[in-house]
């Protein structure tokens, strides 16, 4: 028996050493691998830096903005109260100032407590290992993590001073609502310089990094409080501070600034715990904002809070500056409170959005009306009628008779009621006459209109019947902004880009937005509607939008107003050799404006807009170089034609435009063929390619869309 036992006993030593050992082993193995997966553990403790925020670029690689919620300042370990570090200390790491960034007794502790309750109840992480985890590792829960948060936490006890550490865990953690390290912390809940807090102000920032979703005082006063009384017992208990200081801590009101009576005033019992501060634009919110949003999708909050990206974009942020201030100030948007509108300029070659206002003294998170307001365009959405038009063959010195008309319970009307007998297509889009607009679409049909939009890439509901002549689809200005882009840059369409390129903090490529251009329209057709856009500006419903280079000569533009029904809303789209800027103005409830057309209301801010950028040096104007080159090689001609019968004008002539055409359809002086009108040019001499049949057209005059309260009014002045 006792043979046997003996037996037992060494089978039992010799388990026991052999499993020491096993354990010994991969316990160094798992320390090794640990250790060889680390860069070198000295040089990254020595290069440590806190987490960096992201920064936003202009397209000339000035700063436009941070994307943070609060801003991370640092303190020194001098400015922090020693009341306030120590509430740290005793809740977080009691032994801080005696260990060796280990601690095996509140290790033990921690896992008996554990064990005892079933589920991880208490931690047993130090100071130390804290700032090794939040600085150098991520959180995941992995043995092999753990291993080399102790690494690193050696390493960190070793190069710094207790001091030091402390300094550098303060300004490392996170309290919650965007608020990184103590100094922030105190700004953002307090509004108070960290220097400034007092003990109960201390001891509840101690207790938010813990869980600090739960213990945010402004989600969870109540939770938050009995933290703070916790932490306070800790310190009282530890002999940080005396019955005395703890008695008069527990005094400290905490209220909430949103519960503040009207004209209250603070003792010196009293914290206030400041709202939220949004996050202050340095430049832009408007652009900033959609940037945000688009890098959020991109990337975890952790990267984009803490990584250090470099976010370059397409804004011009001098072309900003002068936006925000002529739309601010603008004279009709100042008197009137409630009135409001926005504003886009997209580089026609590229597609960069150089500029954007987003509403009227926009603030971050505020509804962005240049991309989410979408709103009936009226006559400015006209240019694509008579681009289809001019590329079908019908020249700009066609006459088509403007006189009444009428469509099942239709019965269409120009802007006050006027109508000009015969007049040419060129100075019926001068004037934003509505009948010629819907006569040319029904010559030219619904879907032909339709698919030359739809070519621009801009997907909005259209209505499939003649009201969309005047403009009857609702779209935000960076919508009709995207369509013209092919009339300001020669017929290509470009997707808008709002971020060019990421990089991260050591300056490698994480995102590239390549430019995106596909040519959809032939220049010298291009050309022939530029040259009616132009036309609208020198002679026009948006003469009012003119301006000057700095020798005083009129630049090279063109655009097109519109207004809707009761003024509800007063457009201008513009197009420059570079640029393409369209701008709305009206009330966000859609209500009338006191006759605020596109010509009388938009155009000017437009001009003044431009004006300003010139001045300032921030722009200066081109040419159409495409037009120029056609007219240059003779595919295109310029001709002065006679405004009310299209012959080539002479002595005779009241009034006098000049117009541009292809090769072969210059007017000549004897041709009568014009004298009768629209409908004897168009059968004589013109043969359109897909034209609606007898049916469908038909269809389109008697379509049940078309309501009289569904139309839209385009202006003249």
């Amino acid at each position: 028996m006792k043979d046997n036992m003996k037996k037992i006993f060494k089978v039992s030593i010799l388990f026991a050493f052999l499993s020491i050992i096993v354990v010994g082993l991969i316990s160094f193995s798992l320390i090794y691998s640990a250790y060889k997966s680390l860069p070198d553990v000295g040089k990254l403790v020595e290069s440590y830096t806190p987490s960096v925020p992201t920064i936003i670029f202009d397209s000339n690689d000035e700063v436009i903005d941070s994307i943070y919620r609060e801003r991370r300042d640092t303190a020194t370990i001098s400015e922090i109260p020693e009341n306030v570090k120590n509430a740290f200390v005793a809740i977080e790491d009691r032994r801080f100032y005696t260990h060796h960034g280990l601690d095996p007794l509140r290790l033990g502790r921690a896992i008996a407590v554990n064990i005892s309750q079933g589920r991880a109840a208490q931690g047993a992480s130090t100071i130390t290992q804290q700032l090794a985890k939040n600085a150098f590792l991520t959180h995941e829960k992995k043995l092999t993590r753990k291993v080399k948060e102790a690494l690193i936490t050696l390493e960190i006890e070793r190069s710094y001073t207790k001091d030091e550490i402390l300094e550098k865990y303060l300004n490392e953690i996170y309290f919650g609502a965007g608020s990184y390290g103590i100094k922030t912390a105190a700004r953002s809940f307090f509004e108070k310089d960290v220097e400034d807090l007092n003990l109960a102000e201390g001891a509840m920032l101690a207790g938010m990094p813990n869980r600090p979703s739960l213990y945010n005082p402004r989600k969870n006063l109540e939770q938050s409080l009995r933290r703070t009384k916790l932490i306070l017992n800790q310190m009282k208990k530890f002999n940080y501070i005396t019955e005395d200081e703890y008695n008069r801590a527990l005094k400290q009101k905490f209220l909430l600034e949103k519960d503040l009576p009207e004209n209250y005033i603070a003792d010196d019992y009293t914290s206030v715990i400041k709202e939220k501060n949004s996050r202050k634009s340095l430049n832009s919110p408007d652009f900033t904002d959609i940037v945000e949003k688009r890098i959020f999708e991109m990337f975890d909050e952790n990267t984009i809070y803490e990584g250090g990206l470099k976010v370059y974009t397409s804004l011009d942020l001098q072309m900003q500056k002068a936006a925000i201030e002529t739309f601010n100030n603008y004279k009709l948007l100042k008197e009137d409170p409630k009135l409001q509108g926005a504003l886009i300029t997209i580089d026609s070659n590229n597609g960069y959005v150089k500029s954007i206002i987003a509403g009227k003294n926009f603030k971050t998170g505020n509804f962005n009306r240049a991309t989410m307001a979408k709103r009936q365009v009226g006559s400015s959405f006209k240019p694509f009628v008579y681009f289809t038009a001019l590329k079908k063959g019908i020249p700009m010195n066609a006459v088509v008779e403007d006189s009444e008309i009428e469509y099942k319970d239709w019965k269409p009307q120009n802007y006050g009621g006027y109508f000009s007998g015969n007049i040419t297509v060129l100075q019926a889009m001068e004037k934003s006459v509505n009948i010629v607009a819907i006569k040319l679409l029904e010559k030219v049909g619904v879907k032909s209109v339709i698919n030359t939009f739809r070519k621009t890439g801009v997907d909005v509901d259209i209505p499939y019947n003649l009201s969309i002549a005047l403009g009857t689809m609702s779209m935000s200005p960076l919508d009709l902004a995207t369509a013209y882009i092919p009339f300001s840059n020669g017929g290509y369409k470009v997707k808008p880009i709002f971020i060019s390129k990421v990089l991260d903090r050591y300056g490698n490529v994480l995102y590239e937005s390549p430019v995106e251009k596909e040519k959809i329209f032939a220049s010298d057709n291009v050309s022939l509607i530029v040259h009616m856009m132009k036309n609208v500006v020198a002679n026009g419903s948006g003469r009012r939008a003119r301006v000057t280079d700095k020798d005083g000569n009129f630049v090279e533009q063109g655009g097109k107003t519109g207004t809707t029904n009761d003024y509800r809303s007063a457009w201008f789209a513009g197009i420059t050799p570079e640029y393409v800027t369209t701008l709305y103005i009206g009330y966000d409830d859609n209500s009338p404006m006191k006759k605020a057309t596109g010509g009388g209301a938009a155009a000017p801010l437009w001009g003044e807009y431009y004006q300003a950028m010139i001045n300032k040096d921030a722009y200066t104007p081109g040419e159409f170089q495409f037009m120029e080159d056609h007219i240059e090689n003779g595919n295109l001609i310029t001709a002065n034609i006679d405004s009310k019968t299209g012959l080539l004008g002479d002595s005779s002539s009241i009034s006098i435009r000049k117009g541009l055409f292809k090769r072969g359809q210059v007017p000549v002086e004897n041709n009568s063929s014009y004298s009768k009108g629209l409908e004897s040019f168009f059968i004589g001499d013109v043969t359109l390619t897909d034209e609606l049949s007898a049916d469908e057209l038909n269809e389109i005059k008697n379509h049940p869309d078309l309501e009289e309260e569904k139309i839209i009014s385009s202006d003249l002045f």
